[in-house]
């Protein structure tokens, strides 16, 4: 079964709510991963956002030129 992209975000928001999660992206990011991240930035700003955020996990959608 093939799920919409609605569908998508909704199962992907749901699994952020139930395992205290958040995701962030790059601005390099493509538009499908941007789209289900809390924030979307640089890499600093999402460096501060992190360091500030309670959540239990983070997913941490950056680029390969920033490993």
């Amino acid at each position: 079964m093939s799920l919409t992209k609605e569908q998508m975000i909704a199962e992907i928001e749901q699994m952020k709510k139930e395992q205290n999660a958040v995701i962030v992206a790059h601005y390099y990011q493509n538009d499908e991963v941007q789209d289900v991240a809390d924030i979307v930035g640089d890499s600093y700003g999402l460096s501060v956002y992190c360091a500030d955020n309670v959540a239990d996990t983070i997913v941490f959608c950056g680029v390969g030129f920033m490993a």
